[in-house]
């Protein structure tokens, strides 16, 4: 779970979804005047909006849910998009909130849907994003009700356009929190922490706090704030006080000296953490209307929010490129898309995770955020080392991507692993005059929130052009062209250089030989995109100069879509420095050896893959050693020097047994590398990303499984098909083998091998023990047991399960005897009778006026009759009588309180008017009314939900 989300007020929203692919509106059914009257009032929308619409054909979903998974691949569809069609979604989430909660500010934080979404609370559209890849917050404090009655969270995906030219999937991909704060409090990414460096080592530390008062009455408040490392206290911040007037935002400023600091790093990433408290005295303030005053008069409302940062120094030259605390280094980074096998976009933090650490073995120290930001990525990368360039999707300088920017900015600005923020990625528009004023005005956005980052742009061209982007920027990102980093750097001297988008060279992981009929792709880094270039030719360009600060290569992993240079049937791209399933390709190693110093050697040969006694067999040597050794079963083939850079190639005669490699330093050898001929594949061999699950629901795990001959050696030719069995407290997310043409569906439990590998996805969902089983017909089966870490409650918002009836209108006034004539309005009348809402509390117009009867009504929809339907009246008060279509249906004749249950005859149909009529009889308190949300229920044999 992210850091910050592990606090106080904070619940997850990932369980109890609705979901279904449908382009169903929001509009009423009819035309009539009171259809259109309705729909145009607050709390209006109909359809899935609607709290009493009908989702029982509904498929349940956790989340993160991506909806394309689940489709089949279609020759028709977009190749960019993998050729899975998209299209119209809706999620519907029913929920109470407490009594408690009336005075608490609730918020909704999404962390990424895709694409266009349309939020509804209670029938009321309260946010438009159209932006799919960046978080959000809507603020639902006006628009929520609290026990007994129950919300309605609807949101509507429009996914049939596009964002970008690769896989985006469609759905709500990432996580939902739900954010409940006091009515004072620190606002929503509210917290700003800038340490800066002085001249005498000393660090500067500066808290900019935004204060909000979320309520309308003005209150005095006090921010405390300090410093804390490992959990342990450092220094205190100066408190600060102030008057924050009713829905407004206050900023406040608290500033140390910190002597002594211990540097974040790409090593050593040391985080701090700032804890601020937001406190409040509510008891000595009124109230206001809409408020409740706590019985406790010395009660102190306060809102925590711990703010975790890092001390570190950046720099960019334009000649000496980049440096982290004083040192000089390369940004040695991949560029990669969010999408990953068997999860679509959907990918749990513990994947991401794992993909990121992947990374970091081949010696990676940087991460662009391809094309888009996501916040849980940045949690990651703080704690593991890893520096991120941030990118922004749309290029534009209208209102709309200027908040959008924003928003990424105040997401990003705290966190020590951001040293860059791009603003676009191969624009048309770079080069030119418009251009160039759309990024100045972004830039300036950019350094209105955090001046302490340079904003620069992905540019495929026009970086030459004096009246474009180039000018308006702190530095200059160049998207491949690696001959021409001379040239921008005679032109600008001044400007820093980054090589943003690097290579595009194909591989497809275990093919040696280039087959373009059957779409393969050899592993010698020999082949690239015409725009790109080798592994190795575009690291070179790199290193060889010191001006430009690094590169990004394109890209870390195997992505959907975009299946240059094929078409069908090829639905992924061969881009990939590991595949889809971070099972590493040749290329891992080319890169392992130009970043890493810890000494390796490694064969990229296909050894025993189907080759005669004799036949040359083609054998890259790659190595970060001085010289390697090659010999074939003991005999010496060569021992020459060794370039990192520029790894040999060789062709060695094939004989059964093994092709070895050593690697040696100052004479001595320090790395080795075997090949082995395997045999026939005899069994399954499971490998997890892990050795135990978190029982939160949110954790997940990779599942590995490789066919092994009878010695443990892989059988790269192995294709078998691998059952996954998984039962006890985890789940299957979805399945992957690395193959860029493989049409096999992405959640079924079950994949072929490719090259002898294949990979589950599963995910928490329960405290029992995880059992992991695979088979394959012909295989020895294996099997693995996981236990399921139990740790301090997550927090989960549950799902309201009742049907509530809606709609309910009470007659204007009281009537002297039970009318003997049902009557109700005319469809152009609405002011006869008013719309009205239960919330646990009889109507006050009935209050005190003993014997007088009232009328309510509303329409009711139903489903299909599967059985005995009823009204179920959790709370009602007084005597009572109930019609349906003008007939009685039931009759309380006694003064009671508590329940009354109703059921609906057959021959109501599926819509008709429900009449209640109710006597003011409770000659104790003088009460009487329907007390709280109507229920539709089914007899299932369990009491509706109190």
């Amino acid at each position: 779970m992210k850091f910050y989300k592990d606090q106080p007020g904070v619940w997850c929203l990932n369980r109890g979804w609705k979901f279904k692919e449908t382009d169903c509106k929001d509009l009423p059914c009819g035309i009539r005047h009171d259809d259109i009257y309705d729909y145009t009032k607050a709390g209006g929308a109909k359809g899935p909006a609607e709290l009493s619409f009908d989702d029982s054909d509904w498929k349940p979903v956790s989340l993160p849910h991506d909806w394309v998974t689940g489709k089949s691949f279609d020759a028709q569809a977009s190749p960019n998009h993998g050729y899975k069609k998209r299209g119209t979604g809706w999620y519907r989430l029913k929920f109470r909130l407490s009594e408690e909660d009336r005075n608490q500010q609730i918020l909704l934080e999404f962390e990424g849907l895709s694409s266009k979404a349309f939020i509804y609370i209670n029938g009321t559209l309260c946010k438009r994003q159209f932006y799919g890849y960046n978080s959000f917050c809507v603020d639902i404090t006006d628009m929520v009700c609290f026990a007994p009655a129950v919300n309605l969270l609807a949101v509507r995906i429009e996914a049939d356009a596009w964002e970008g030219w690769w896989y985006e999937g469609a759905g709500i991909y990432r996580n939902v929190w739900m954010v409940k704060k006091s009515p004072v409090h620190i606002a929503y990414q509210g917290v700003y922490v800038k340490p800066e460096q002085q001249a005498d080592g000393t660090w500067k530390l500066d808290v900019e706090t935004e204060v909000e008062n979320s309520f309308g009455q003005e209150r005095e408040m006090k921010l405390e704030a300090a410093l804390y490392l490992d959990g342990n206290k450092k220094q205190e911040l100066p408190c600060v006080s102030g008057t924050v007037p009713g829905y407004e935002r206050i900023r406040y400023h608290q500033s140390i000296i910190v002597k002594q600091a211990d540097i974040w790093n790409t090593e050593n990433p040391v985080l701090y953490e700032v804890r601020s408290v937001c406190s409040v005295t509510n008891g000595e303030q009124a109230a206001g209307p809409n408020e409740i005053t706590s019985p406790d008069t010395s009660f102190e409302s306060q809102d925590y929010l711990n703010t975790r940062f890092g001390f570190r120094t950046i720099r960019l030259d334009a000649d000496t490129g980049f440096w982290l605390n004083g040192e000089n280094m390369k940004l040695r980074g991949f560029c990669c898309h969010q999408d990953h096998a068997g999860t679509g976009v959907a990918v749990p933090y513990a994947l991401k995770e794992y993909r990121i650490r992947r990374l970091k073995k081949l010696g990676a120290n940087a991460y662009r955020c391809a094309h888009n930001p996501d916040p849980e990525i940045l949690d990651i990368c703080d704690r593991l080392g890893m520096l991120v360039m941030e990118e922004n999707r749309t290029f534009s300088s209208d209102e709309d991507t200027l908040a959008q920017v924003r928003g990424i900015i105040r997401n990003a600005r705290n966190h020590p692993s951001v040293i860059l923020y791009s603003i676009f990625n191969e624009e048309p528009l770079q080069g030119t005059l418009r251009g160039g004023r759309m990024a100045g005005r972004l830039r300036r956005a950019v350094h209105e929130m955090d001046s302490t980052r340079p904003v620069l742009g992905a540019f495929n061209g026009g970086y030459l052009e004096e009246e474009g982007a180039a000018l308006s920027l702190d530095a200059v990102g160049i998207n491949y062209n690696p001959m021409r980093y001379d040239e921008f750097h005679r032109k600008f001297p001044n400007i820093p250089l980054v090589g943003s988008e690097t290579a595009s060279a194909y591989m497809v992981r275990g093919e040696y030989e280039n087959d373009e009929e059957r779409h393969k792709i050899a592993s010698y880094d020999e082949s690239c995109a015409p725009w790109g270039d080798t592994h190795r030719d575009a690291w070179r360009w790199i290193m060889e100069r010191q001006f430009v600060a690094g590169g990004f290569i394109w890209t870390g992993f195997d992505y959907r879509g975009e299946p240059t240079p094929f078409e069908w049937p090829s639905v992924a791209t061969f881009f990939g420095t590991y595949d889809s399933c971070g099972f590493p390709k040749e290329a891992c190693y080319l890169y392992q050896a130009f970043w890493t110093n810890e000494p390796m050697v490694h064969l990229a040969a296909p050894w025993g893959q189907g080759s005669m006694p004799g036949e040359p067999v083609k054998v890259l040597i790659i190595s970060n050693c001085q010289e390697v050794e090659i010999t074939v079963n003991g005999r010496l083939v060569q021992r020459k020097p060794a370039d990192r850079y520029q790894p040999e190639l060789i062709h060695v005669p094939y004989e059964s047994g093994n092709l070895k490699a050593v690697g040696f330093r100052d004479g001595k050898p320090v790395a080795e590398h075997t090949l082995t001929a395997a045999r026939k594949a005899y069994a399954l061999r499971i490998e997890t990303s892990g050795t135990q699950l978190r029982g939160d629901g949110l954790d997940a795990l990779v599942v590995n499984v490789c066919a092994v001959d009878e010695e443990g050696n892989v059988v790269s030719d192995a294709d078998q098909t691998v059952s996954f069995e998984i039962s006890g407290g985890a789940e299957l997310i979805g399945t992957g083998n690395g193959d860029p043409n493989s049409h096999e569906p992405d959640t079924a439990p079950y994949r072929k091998l490719f090259h002898g590998y294949a990979q589950a996805v599963i995910r928490n969902c329960g405290l029992d023990t995880v059992y992991i089983r695979v088979t394959a017909e012909g295989l020895k089966e294996d099997s693995v047991s996981l236990p399921v870490r139990r740790i301090p409650h997550i927090p989960y918002v549950e799902e309201a399960k009742d049907t509530v009836v809606e709609g309910w209108r009470m007659y204007h006034q009281l009537l002297d005897r039970r009318p003997d004539t049902l009557f109700s309005a005319d469809v152009n009348d609405r002011n006869s009778f008013e719309p009205i809402e239960f919330h646990g509390r009889p109507q006050s117009e009935f209050t005190g006026k003993l014997n007088k009867f009232g009328v309510y009504q509303t329409r009711l929809s139903l489903t299909e009759n599967h059985g005995n339907r009823y009204l179920y009246f959790p709370d009602i008060k007084g005597q009572v009588w109930v019609y349906l279509n003008d007939e009685q249906a039931a009759e309380r004749v006694l003064q009671t309180l508590g329940a009354m249950k109703v059921e609906i005859p057959a021959a109501f149909g599926k819509t008709g008017i429900c009449t209640v009529v109710i006597r003011n009889q409770n000659t104790e308190n003088r009460e009487a009314g329907i007390c709280a949300p109507v229920i539709l229920s089914e007899d299932n044999g369990l009491t509706p939900e109190e």
